[in-house]
């Protein structure tokens, strides 16, 4: 019998639910696995969903349980998780999704797959849904869409804008169909090569893309989003502030409200605009002189 083949046909879906320390769980999850995960709300709680080819329990639960512990001794709070593993039909996941999928209307904008019909009334974009974030469903992207379009409308003529973590690359789509000159990067090469299809299946140009984060970069941006978890955005601070033109906007996105006033005491710039959907947060500043 050919177990590769029966490999081929099945994969299995992880849901992690940490107690605590959402952002550090999904970080540290991508690390040790090098997968791409989805961020979900599941019976209103805060959900990892890990899909791989491999059952990873016997590697990544005792992982996490060591990740617990050492949460837990740091900050004096009992840290734990629960999780559930099950095995299923690639074919009936890739049905079962398709039909789950719907275009989403965010501004000026419908987000849609190939497979569903476009808007006349709307700024097209094609995103084929892939392990690469960033489709626009998730509270987080989606208020970073509206605060790109926020941010274009306030700034000069053809900015320039920088996203951080691109993932699909949705949000510099979206500016670019506004008129900005967009430049690119994430430290996930999966990241690098969905966003870059996805430019060109929507007749779009990249100004720069980029494997890497922000520690060499010389230029600055009019606009620089950042739709990553708060431990990384505060790691990055000083290159984040370092890459903004005068008067320029930053985005600050993919915080959970736990997190958002340890993003605020870090970045003194004048806060525009702060805006919340679900238990996510996003912070508009600016860079007044």
């Amino acid at each position: 019998m050919n177990f590769s083949r029966i490999m081929d046909k099945f994969y299995f879906e992880m849901h992690i639910i940490p107690s605590a320390f959402f952002d550090i769980f999904v970080s540290e999850i991508a690390d040790f696995t090098s997968q791409a995960i989805e961020e979900n709300i599941i019976d209103g709680e805060s959900c990892i969903i890990l899909r791989t080819s491999q059952n990873l329990e016997s590697t990544l639960i005792p992982f996490l349980n060591q990740l617990c512990r050492n949460l837990s001794q740091i900050n004096h709070i009992d840290v734990c998780f629960k999780y559930s593993i099950c095995q299923n039909k690639v074919e009936d996941y890739i049905e079962i999704y398709k039909k789950s999928i719907t275009g989403l209307e965010c501004k000026d904008f419908y987000i849609r797959p190939s497979w569903i019909e476009p808007k006349d009334s709307k700024i097209n974009i094609l995103l084929e849904p892939s392990l690469a974030f960033g489709t626009g469903h998730h509270a987080s992207t989606f208020m970073s869409i509206e605060a790109v379009v926020s941010c274009i409308d306030k700034s000069k003529q053809n900015p320039t804008l920088l996203d951080v973590g691109c993932g699909s690359g949705i949000l510099g789509l979206c500016a670019y169909k506004l008129g900005a000159s967009v430049s690119l990067c994430d430290i996930d090469d999966l990241a690098i090569n969905e966003a870059k299809k996805n430019f060109l299946a929507n007749n779009a140009t990249i100004t720069d893309i980029w494997l890497g984060s922000l520690e060499s970069l010389n230029r600055k941006y009019d606009i620089v989003v950042a739709n990553i978890i708060a431990s990384v955005i505060i790691e990055q601070a000083h290159n984040l502030l370092s890459s903004l033109n005068d008067n320029a906007f930053l985005i600050l996105s993919g915080i959970l409200d736990e997190y958002a006033s340890l993003i605020k005491d870090e970045f003194k710039l004048h806060l525009v605009e702060e805006k919340t959907k679900d238990e996510w947060v996003t912070l508009i500043y600016r860079n007044d002189t």
